[in-house]
């Protein structure tokens, strides 16, 4: 009985030791992380402020640790032909050592000129110290040089803490995990057996878990991601017939428009702040002067009479009929 509460014992402390965070273990955390290309080391300080890790060496100093940033980029820019620069954007990638993530093509309904023109998307990942040169590689397709470039933006996102964390637990877990494998083959009883091989089970599963979230953080790290967006350059220019361009009238109809409606609607807001406290008590004083002598009017003797006295009613004379001869 008490070589069984030993062991349940023993595998608690096992299991606390291995879920704990960086700031409950002991564990020394090593002065080098995987490397990612591109990106220097830094300094980073452990605990839970601001959500950064700490990093320290056998001897307690702080270790220096390579900064894990996730980069992508979008870019849309304006070709001749998009199917055939999605093509080349594609053996690209294979030519820098990435790979294509997802591609789509499409035509886009002009109503105005009655024509279709190709759209496409394509995304990509390159190695990371290789996106700068991609994107500059991307901008030289366009058709109008930098003029074609409708649109860029990067991004980056700083996962340097998370990866520290998850390395530091994972330690801790293969640890627990090489315990377990020793006490059970110690134990000789069928019961504490099972016991430590559940736990164990439960470990590599954890193992397992994190191990590959490890990866996906320098898998992407290591693989910038890049979307880029392709749009034809005839769907980018006006319309013009015989030197009309009724692209320029529609533009120039509706900004008169748009004047017409500001110009009226100051003029409502003047016309409600200026006269408006003026005219509403003018008004109210006309009607009530107004009503005052309609009354006046109906109240005089002589008009009441006249208009009291039946009015004379001429009958008209009958006209006999002719004899008949």
């Amino acid at each position: 009985m008490k070589k069984k509460i030993l062991l349940i014992a023993l595998i608690s402390m096992l299991m606390l030791s291995a879920c704990s965070g960086p700031s409950r273990n002991t564990t020394a955390i090593p002065t080098e992380a995987p490397a990612v290309p591109g990106y220097g080391p830094i300094e980073e300080e452990s605990g839970t402020k601001d959500g950064n890790s700490t990093a320290y060496d056998a001897a307690g100093q702080q270790a220096q640790v390579e900064r894990v940033v996730l980069k992508s980029a979008e870019i849309t820019i304006s070709v001749a032909k998009p199917h055939d620069s999605m093509k080349e954007i594609s053996e690209m990638a294979s030519r820098l050592g990435g790979f294509v993530v997802s591609s789509y093509t499409w035509k886009e309904e002009d109503y105005s000129s009655g024509r279709s023109y190709d759209k496409a998307t394509i995304t990509i990942r390159v190695p990371a110290e290789k996106l700068d040169s991609t994107l500059a590689e991307i901008r030289a397709m366009s058709a109008n040089g930098a003029e074609g470039v409708i649109s860029e933006s990067q991004s980056g996102q700083d996962v340097t803490s998370d990866y520290v964390d998850s390395e530091s637990r994972l330690r801790n877990l293969k640890a627990a995990e090489e315990q377990l494998m020793k006490l059970m083959e110690n134990t000789t009883d069928l019961e504490n057996t099972m016991e430590v091989f559940r736990e164990l089970t439960n470990i590599r599963e954890q193992i397992e878990v994190l191990q590959g979230h490890i990866n996906y953080l320098k898998e992407s790290s290591e693989l910038s991601s890049i979307a880029v967006t392709l749009v034809a350059e005839a769907s980018l220019q006006p319309i013009e017939i015989g030197g009309w361009k009724p692209q320029g009238v529609v533009r120039e109809s509706l900004e008169r428009l748009v004047r017409n409606f500001q110009n009226l609607v100051d003029f409502l807001i003047r016309f409600s702040i200026t006269w408006l406290p003026f005219l509403i008590p003018l008004g109210i004083v006309i009607h009530f002067l107004v009503k005052a002598l309609r009354k006046r009017s109906t109240n005089q003797p002589g008009k009441s009479k006249d208009m009291a006295s039946p009015t004379a009613v001429i009958e008209p004379t009958p006209i006999e009929p002719e004899d008949k001869k």
